[in-house]
């Protein structure tokens, strides 16, 4: 068994404990196939006082682990009461950007990345309103659809890699 704790992002002075265990299992009915048993648990109450049943998952392989711990420990997370929260006060900021040359020396195929961040405590970054627009200086383009987007609430990379267009004239 393994201990580790959980902080909400909004309340930084309160911190739950959690329980984990992986243990496995052969079944008597079948050829040394074993089963991996995944369970999660924490003493905390729920928001009304009650007690958290531990989490139970049975796993036959090991590939996507983090991930079932990461959405099982998330669901419990939310039965919990994690009151006072902290105002969200600071705005995200950009942390990092390239090209850094802000003249008019670009090449016009560079690729665009920008890093926006959040500090704690925050709700984090909400991209569902985002709109990203591309200013060549004569026209603004409307790019948000061919923006690649990784990382997490807290900490987001943005990508853009203009496409080659080639135009044909004719006389």
């Amino acid at each position: 068994m393994a201990e580790f704790y959980v902080v909400n992002s909004l309340n930084n002075k309160k911190a739950v404990k959690f329980n984990i265990t992986l243990r496995y299992v052969v079944p008597t009915n079948t050829e040394g196939d074993h089963k991996w048993i995944l369970e999660i648990g924490t003493t905390e109450p729920d928001k009304n006082g009650n007690k958290i049943s531990a989490k139970k998952i049975y796993l036959t392989n090991l590939d996507n682990i983090d991930e079932v711990i990461e959405s099982n420990v998330n669901e419990l997370c939310k039965l919990i009461n994690w009151e006072p929260f902290v105002v969200d006060k600071k705005a995200p900021f950009i942390n990092y950007h390239s090209p850094h040359d802000r003249s008019i020396n670009v090449p016009i195929l560079s690729i665009i990345e920008v890093i926006i961040k959040d500090s704690l405590p925050s709700a984090g970054i909400d991209l569902s309103n985002m709109k990203v627009i591309f200013d060549n200086g004569m026209q603004k383009f409307d790019i948000t659809s061919a923006i690649e987007i990784e990382g997490d609430a807290y900490e987001y990379k943005l990508k853009w890699a203009p496409t080659r267009v080639v135009y044909s004239t004719y006389d």
